[in-house]
């Protein structure tokens, strides 16, 4: 997502992330890699939980992690497009977010 950050926000597209790790992991985790968009750290998964992505003892290290998804929200902050995984090594790419929210399907 990090490489087509510019294309996606040329679009209207904002990227924001969660994650389960904690702040510093995240950290450690993604500044190498240089990703500049927000990254919300969700150590005790209430933002996972409330959007129904735990994936009860999906980290392969023990214990839970969130199921890897988009969601496309309005500017009203609706939910208006939903793309969910079942494998956590499966993530959308960003050309299957542009046609989503573009509606070119």
């Amino acid at each position: 997502m990090q490489s087509q950050e510019d294309e996606l926000r040329e679009a209207g597209i904002e990227l924001v992330a969660i994650s389960a790790d904690s702040t510093e992991d995240s950290k450690e985790k993604m500044l190498p890699k240089g990703i500049a968009f927000p990254l919300l750290a969700d150590p005790e998964l209430t933002a996972i939980d409330a959007y129904g992505l735990r994936h009860v003892g999906g980290n392969p290290f023990g214990g839970d992690i969130s199921r890897p998804a988009v969601f496309l929200i309005d500017e009203e902050g609706r939910i208006v497009e939903k793309m969910l995984t079942e494998n956590w090594r499966v993530r959308p790419t960003p050309e299957m977010i542009r046609e989503k929210f573009s509606g070119e399907e």
